[in-house]
């Protein structure tokens, strides 16, 4: 049987928490979609909550010395054994969708052209490389799916060591999933899916946003040309924009919260700007 790539399943996953899924006593997986809250209306069109979903993480190998993005650079846990290691998580999550059209018309501004080009530089001489480069798209996703952390574990309670993201950024559009991955009680007991409520998602997204303009380092963080491993992050710090590494896909790379918000002397170039008050 054919191997899916990362790229296929994302795509598939995008699909499904776009279309949503009736519960049944067996289902693994259920969604239920809805238009997004009128507070982010025309940057973000859907909001699905995830009652229900179910994922298994396996250890595949190691590497030793060097950390490496390459398959054929990471051990095997065994020269003889068929089968892996792996935990199956059972959990909840809220699934945000952005408008297509906002974004075509915000990544053509020369400020996001240019960061992102600063940060797909540094991505092709970095070691988590992988062949794929992240572009505008991407990087805005993936700094708001740590904004979303950021806020849901405050707002909801959690240790946001218990909540994980899902970027996807894929040819039919770009979203986040924020769910729970703990494997005791603090993944399934709807505190997270909560926070999507009738009149609770769209101040909830905003109070995030609002707190994104400004980071205790400031104006040294919005300031500095890089940050993190390999340079790989812009506007984004232990705080601000980092969450728990076990939580984040990229390891806490790729990360520019002026992307959502701007900086202090230009809010301008904000994908989010639009929607925040004039401080």
């Amino acid at each position: 049987m054919a191997t899916r790539s990362d790229a296929q399943i994302r795509r598939e996953e995008f699909r499904a928490l776009c279309q949503g899924r009736e519960e049944t006593p067996e289902a693994n997986f259920v969604a239920t979609p809805r238009d997004a809250p009128e507070e982010v209306e025309g940057f973000i069109d859907l909001a699905t909550t995830v009652s229900r979903l179910r994922e298994v993480r396996a250890l595949t190998g190691f590497t030793r010395l060097d950390p490496s993005a390459e398959a054929d650079k990471v051990c095997a846990l065994s020269k003889d054994a068929d089968w892996l290691p792996a935990i199956a998580v059972v959990g909840e999550g809220i699934f945000l969708r952005f408008a297509d059209g906002a974004l075509q018309s915000w990544e053509g501004h020369p400020q996001v052209r240019r960061r992102a080009s600063t940060l797909q530089d540094r991505w092709r001489t970095s070691y988590m490389y992988d062949g794929t480069l992240p572009d505008a798209r991407f990087l805005l996703a993936h700094t708001f799916a740590h904004c979303l952390i950021d806020q849901w574990s405050l707002a909801g309670g959690y240790p946001a060591a218990s909540l994980r993201e899902r970027v996807y950024a894929v040819d039919e559009g770009v979203g986040v999933l924020v769910y729970t991955a703990a494997a005791d009680s603090a993944g399934s007991l709807g505190g997270l899916i909560a926070e999507a409520g009738p009149g609770r998602l769209g101040p909830s997204l905003l109070e995030g946003l609002r707190r994104y303009r400004w980071c205790s380092s400031d104006p040294v963080c919005s300031e500095t040309s890089a940050q993190g491993a390999d340079g790989l992050n812009l506007a984004a710090c232990h705080g601000c924009a980092l969450v728990p590494e076990t939580s984040c896909e990229m390891r806490n790379g790729l990360l520019d919260r002026a992307l959502l918000v701007g900086v202090p002397e230009d809010r301008g170039f904000g994908f989010f700007s639009p929607l925040l008050e004039v401080e």
